[in-house]
């Protein structure tokens, strides 16, 4: 696991490590703009260049002093290595204060005009994870000059500036950067898109931050890394049968669409779960009977409650539509208080009909024992924002609620959340933007709930493997091929043996 920092938490370890635990600020500073020189020295040596100079273009804030660090470091290195400051240096941080009185004491040149196509490398340091309006003026246009620097390579000191280390917005312009050195821990706003375009090939530096100051901010978000999947999964004991392995009911597909049932029942089928049940549209049973033999498969106009109280899991959503039907089904899963529910696709679009309530805070009521796995349309409908806005804070749209219950927002960068903790996936790729991939994730989720799992660890666990097998499956295989049933054969490769 590793955590991912907003502006906020940034700010509190950094103050926490020098107030309270009593590390000097220089010497952060110091390990920090070492990472930087060594991410800047790496290029210039992998450049093959012998005509190499380096820019540090920096601003009057800690970033700033991390640019300035790092260019005396490279200078002390034999580089030809300068700095451009952007604003008054009577305005610098005390940190900022020190490292250009060392800089000055060591010869680094200060220039105050840039040459156009002259540098290998441009050091981004005028704004770090505290900017928080838009950019303007002289520090625009200087955003504006860096980019248009087509034959150097741009490294960001700790987030690209003009970006906003909460959400991955752009205030007004921002540093599109080849590499970002980030210190310490990765970034909301660097993880997030548009930001991410902007990040380039992310480097998380270690910057010094003693592990108490961490333990004490306590950061809410948190993504995995691949090495985590083995300790994640369920354990799978010896000694066992199908019942061990939990017991899903999916409640899908109306007339004509088998196939939303066929992918969430198979995708729980293939993240371990013991046995499947399926509840469909009577014109539904006959093909899925037979693409499908593995699973029970019946009518949802019969005795839905004696399904529902067989299941230790429900899935229900994709492909039911909206009409009554669906709303029965819908109601009588509201209910339920006593096990996992899963709810996608057309169950979440029913929700503002079926339940009471319709504000983003008490998601409609549902408890903790219900995970909802919008898009932003569907997040947009229940919400009551546009589809925009959500796109703009898609942490906020996840987390806002404080019910419990577990939301999974879908998009480039799916965010879960349970209102207290946040998971931020990094798996995937735009292969996933295809038919039924969401109803492969609703199985996914449950036949992890399936085996025991709680409601938060099990689908933030889902969205990463779904992301992982999407990257196993376009290793060797083109983005544009991927269909939602090769996201489930898929997963017999991703999961742990």
């Amino acid at each position: 696991m590793e955590y991912i920092l907003n502006s906020h938490e940034a700010k509190e370890i950094d103050r926490i490590s020098i107030k309270e635990i009593g590390m000097p600020s220089v010497i952060l500073m110091e390990k920090a703009s070492m990472a930087l020189a060594d991410c800047v020295e790496g290029i210039c040596v992998s450049s093959g260049r012998q005509d190499i100079k380096i820019l540090a273009v920096c601003g009057m804030g800690n970033n700033g002093g991390d640019g300035v660090a790092s260019a005396r470091i490279l200078k002390e290195k034999g580089y030809n290595a300068s700095v451009l400051l952007a604003g008054d240096r009577k305005s610098a941080t005390a940190a900022t204060n020190t490292q250009l009185a060392i800089a000055d004491n060591l010869g680094v040149e200060f220039i105050t005009q840039p040459e156009d196509n002259e540098y290998t490398v441009i050091i981004d340091a005028l704004f770090g994870t505290g900017l928080s309006r838009d950019i303007k003026g002289e520090y625009a246009r200087l955003v504006q000059w860096v980019n248009s620097q087509k034959s150097s390579i741009i490294v960001s000191a700790d987030i690209p500036s003009g970006i906003s280390a909460d959400t991955g917005r752009i205030y007004g312009c921002a540093v599109k950067a080849a590499y970002t050195v980030t210190f310490g821990y990765n970034k909301r706003g660097i993880l997030m898109f548009p930001g991410a375009a902007c990040s380039g090939t992310v480097k998380v530096a270690d910057a010094g931050f003693p592990g108490k100051a961490v333990q004490m901010a306590a950061p809410q978000a948190f993504t995995y890394k691949k090495e985590d999947l083995k300790q994640l999964m369920p354990v799978r004991k010896v000694r066992t049968n199908k019942g061990s392995f939990g017991k899903v009911l999916v409640i899908a597909g109306s007339a004509g669409m088998s196939g939303a049932c066929y992918f969430t029942a198979k995708a729980a089928y293939r993240t371990g779960c013991g046995l499947v049940r399926i509840a469909t549209a009577s014109q539904n049973t006959g093909i899925l009977k037979v693409q499908l033999p593995e699973a029970i498969t019946g009518s949802y106009e019969d005795n839905i409650t004696e399904a529902i109280n067989w299941a230790d899991v429900i899935a229900i959503g994709p492909g039911i539509g909206t009409d009554s039907n669906a709303e029965k089904l819908v109601s009588e899963v509201l209910m339920l208080k006593d096990k996992p529910v899963v709810m996608d696709a057309d169950a979440i679009n029913m929700l503002p009909k079926c339940a009471a309530g319709s504000s983003i805070q008490n998601m409609y009521g549902l408890g903790k024992n219900f995970i909802i796995t919008p898009h932003l349309k569907e997040m947009s409908r229940i919400a009551d924002a546009s589809v925009q806005d959500i796109k703009e804070d898609i942490i906020k749209y996840a987390s806002s609620h404080k019910n419990g219950c577990v939301v999974v927002l879908k998009d480039t960068r799916t965010v879960v959340s349970d209102g207290k903790r946040i998971y931020i996936n990094t798996t995937g790729s735009n292969a996933l933007a295809t038919g039924g991939s969401g109803d492969v994730l609703c199985g996914i989720i449950s036949g992890l709930l399936a085996q025991g799992m709680k409601e938060m660890e099990a689908a933030t666990l889902a969205v990463f493997i779904h992301g992982l097998a999407a990257e196993s499956y376009t290793e060797n295989r083109n983005r544009y091929s991927m269909v939602a049933s090769d996201i489930i054969e898929e997963l017999q490769y991703v999961l742990p043996y």
